[in-house]
This record gives C-alpha cells, structure tokens and sequence, in this order.
C-alpha cells in the first residue's frame, strides 16, 4: 500500500489525464494490508474537513449554496464516487505494473460499518459561536475536535463584549423586548420563554437538554408565533417540522431519520394530543446519544440527540416519564377573540434581519454568568439535565428572573399517576400493615373495604365491571421498589408464592 503521489509518474494512465491524476494521492491495495489501505483512506477523507464519523454512521458536511450547512449519510454508491474521485486506486499485477481498480469493496465496507473508525467525531453542528470543551466559548468557525462539533458562521459577524453584569442586564432586555407582546400565563412562563432561547442558542454544546412545550388556553394564543421566535436563536434554517408520533415504532423511525440530519430545531406544530411517554424520544431526551433499531432491519443505529425539540397545542401537557423531560411555556390571551388581535412590533422579522446580535445577546448573559463565577440560585435540582441549568436556568435567575425550570418541577411533583399510586400503597399499608399478601388474597379482602375497591377501579386493572388479578400483579411488578407517599412495594418473603408487601421508608 502507498500514498506516493510521485511514485508512477511513468504510469499510461497517468499521462493520457495529467490535468487531473498528477496531483492525486494513489492508494494500492494487496492481500492482507486493507487495514493499511483503510488507515490511508480514512486521513484522505479527514484532510477534506467534510467526512466525519457520527454514532455509527459515515457522514458528510454540506453546505447548501450559502443557505447554511447539513449532514447527510454517506451511502456506498457515494463513497465509492468519492474515493474514486480524490483517489487513484491500485493493484500490483503480474508484471509488478500497477493496474488501476475501482475503490476496493473492502475498504468501502470498513469505512461504512467498521466500528475502529479513526475519523473525527462530530457530535453536533453550531451555526454561531458555542461553548466548547471546558465551557469556553469557540468564536472560530470550523471543525473544534475538543467538543467534537463543525460551525459555520462568519466571526465578523460576532464580536464579544466585555462579559460584565451590565451587559448582561442589556442583553436581556433586548431578549425580553422580542417575547414583551405575548401574554404568558405566569412570570415563570416568560422565563421559561427565555430559557427556550438561550437553550436554541447553545443546544450543540448540550449533552442533554429538555423539549419546550409551548401551549395555550385555545386557538389565537401565539404559539406557533412564539416558537416561530425561539428557533431562529439555534441558526437561519427552519426547523424540521414534523407530526407527533403516536407509536413506540413511528418514534424510533423520527429519531433515527431526523437526529442523523442534525437540523436546527425539531418542531412538533399543532399538536393534537399530549406529550406522549415513548421509550426513543424519552432517550433522545435524557441521553447524549441514543441507539434505535433501524425500520425494516435487523440492525441498530446510534445518533446524537444535540437538537432542540419544541412542540405547540392547545392545552397539551407531559404524560408520565415525559414530564421531567418538559419545559411548558402557559400562554394565556386576556382576550376573547385572541385570534383578531394583532402585534405592534414583529419580532419574528427583527431577528432575520439581526440574528446574530440577538444570538450574540443571548451568548452575553451566559458569558457574564460565567465571569460572575456562576452563583448558584438556591433552586430544586433538575436530574440529568445539569448543564442545561447552568447555561440556561441559573444565568436568568442570576438576573432576578423567576426559575424557568418551575414547569418541569410542578409536574413531576404533581404526577397524577404517582398520587394515585401513593394513595394505593397508603390504603393497602393500612389494611395489611407490612404483612406479605397475594395478589388473590387482597382481591378476596377488597369486598370487605370500600377504600379499597374504589382505588382498585382508578387503576389500569379493570377487565369490564372486574379486577383482573393478572393486570394488578402486572401493575405492581412494575413499579416494585418506586417510592410514593413514603411507601413503596417489595417483594414478600418466600413461604408465600408471588406475594407482595408494602414497607415504610
């Protein structure tokens, strides 16, 4: 195997197309050196600045004729037009005389699927400056392989102030000035609304962060118009607007075929139903990367989850393991006829026309923050999403805002689901104390107590007008060693057969 671009300047080939060969690295490939041939061919590919590996997929940097940049997948027709195009490939042939060849199948296969990829790593796209390894702010344009993401923007059109409280204070007013007209439900609302910005603003450099639910009392209330101000802050392109999945399949398909394109913004417009509970969005909300089976295949891809996911409805809310994985923004009209009324200023147009200093405002406070030291707010901690709070949460309540994050505190503290189970645990413990039971045993005693038929039918247990003791034991398993009400299920001890009891804390 060589990478000598001189070695064969005698070559037939070679000399017929000089324009267009002399300059081209040659690549040979023999028996048992394809590791080598793959080694070389990977540092061509990263001498490009376009190919990177992502999860464990092959992709690509594009730039949209100045429409900004995209990620596509390399597919294996590409990357065998790609190789051939930067490459001269070759084998020895009997003679010793180099033969030229297509790119080899092997080194075509061992780029695609080869899980000892030497290529950069890209773990997301910034279209503004971002903060980088270490929490340090990246105002170079280009590939930064500290934190592994590719930006594209021009730095003139970024220049940072002195990062003081003051310019803090100003860039916020000029945030706050863009979100003035909408007429949000509580004070927590609109600093949730703000949060929503600075978390567009800085979602590359977010291992994880939660969705924004933007809702309101009914049609009119400005909440496609509101998201319409968010996505701007996370780059110039528009979101990649999509329906709500309903199904555990039609989720894990979205997150596969959405997060391998790293768009800006996801958006769930006009959402019909709740934030449903579905395992592939959860993980793509509470991990880094996550691991979906692919449609149709017997094989798993693994994508990073950096982008920012919004949704808009009328009167939506977070279901079960979603709802501490939510920001909601309450929009609340004072108006009968919301929908006739209309904004004196356009914020929306305001931000194509100053993107980069509102981006830049919202980068200012965060800087600030950090200049400040970071001061912790005596706030209720938000598990898994840490760095999303010291970016996006503390710097605002540093300001005097209120918690941007009480949305996400009141509904995991208000889980219906979690009450109920507490007043289950609390009826049984009173009944049977800590003794282990039957499941069998209990429905026989449930006759006997009011209290304990009528939380049995607001359980999901009910077969018709009847307890199905397969579904309440179902139900229990379940949640076995979760905490509700101070109490919480384990299992009994052996003498009896699938008993259960209840224990205090």
């Amino acid at each position: 195997m060589t990478n000598d671009s001189d070695r064969l300047d005698d070559d037939a080939c070679a000399s017929s197309k000089p324009n267009i060969l002399q300059h081209k690295p040659r690549i040979q490939d023999a028996p048992g050196e394809t590791p080598l041939a793959v080694r070389a061919t990977e540092e061509l590919l990263a001498a490009t600045g376009e190919f990177y590996g992502s999860g464990d997929a092959l992709v690509r940097v594009k730039d949209r004729d100045g429409q900004g940049v995209s990620i596509e997948q390399v597919h294996e027709q590409t990357l065998k037009l790609e190789l051939a195009r930067r490459a001269i490939w070759e084998v020895k042939g009997r003679d010793g005389i180099p033969i030229r060849i297509n790119p080899p199948h092997g080194v075509v296969q061992a780029l695609l699927h080869g899980q000892d990829r030497s290529l950069p790593i890209l773990n997301g796209l910034a279209r503004q400056p971002f903060f980088g390894a270490e929490g340090k702010l990246v105002s170079t344009p280009g590939y930064d392989a500290a934190s592994g993401i590719f930006a594209a923007f021009d730095a003139a059109d970024y220049p940072m102030a002195e990062p003081t409280r003051e310019l803090a204070e100003r860039s916020l007013e000029y945030l706050e000035s863009l979100i003035a007209e909408f007429e949000f439900e509580t004070e927590a609302d609109r600093s949730a609304a703000l949060a929503a910005i600075l978390t567009a603003a800085v979602r590359p450099c977010l291992p994880t962060a939660p969705a924004i639910n933007i809702t309101g009392t009914g049609p009119g209330s400005g909440k496609s118009y509101l998201a319409e101000v968010i996505t701007p802050f996370a780059g110039p392109e528009d979101p990649h607007r999509v329906s709500f999945p309903e199904r555990h399949d039609e989720a894990g398909k979205l997150v596969l075929t959405v997060l391998r394109e790293k768009p800006t913004a996801v958006l769930f417009d006009d959402m019909q139903g709740n934030w449903k509970s579905l395992g592939p969005l959860n993980r793509a909300l509470s991990s880094s990367t996550t691991t979906e089976r692919m449609l149709g295949k017997n094989t798993s891809a693994t994508v990073s989850t950096r982008v920012l996911f919004l949704g808009t409805g009328n009167q939506v809310e977070a279901e079960r393991d979603m709802r501490r994985r939510l920001i909601t923004i309450s929009l609340a009209p004072r108006s009968e006829n919301p929908a006739l009324r209309s904004f004196k200023s356009n914020p929306v147009d305001d931000l194509r026309q100053h993107r980069s200093f509102a981006v830049s405002c919202a980068l200012n406070i965060i800087r600030a923050f950090q200049a400040a030291g970071e001061p912790m707010a005596d706030v209720r901690a938000v598990n898994n999403y840490d760095a999303w709070s010291r970016m996006c949460r503390h710097p605002l309540v540093w300001l005097g805002l209120s918690d941007p994050a009480q949305s996400l505190i009141d509904q995991v503290s208000k889980d219906p689901e979690k009450d109920l189970l507490a007043e289950f645990l609390a009826v049984w413990f009173r009944i049977f104390g800590s003794r282990p039971i039957t499941v069998r045993r209990l429905l026989a005693k449930a006759n006997q107590h009011d209290d304990l038929m009528e939380i049995l039918e607001e359980l999901p247990v009910m077969d018709g007008r009847h307890v199905s003791p397969g579904k309440l034991g179902w139900y229990i398993s379940k949640r076995k060693g979760r905490w509700a009400g101070g109490l919480k299920f384990e299992r009994g001890d052996s003498s009896e057969r699938n008993s259960w009891m209840v224990v205090t804390d």
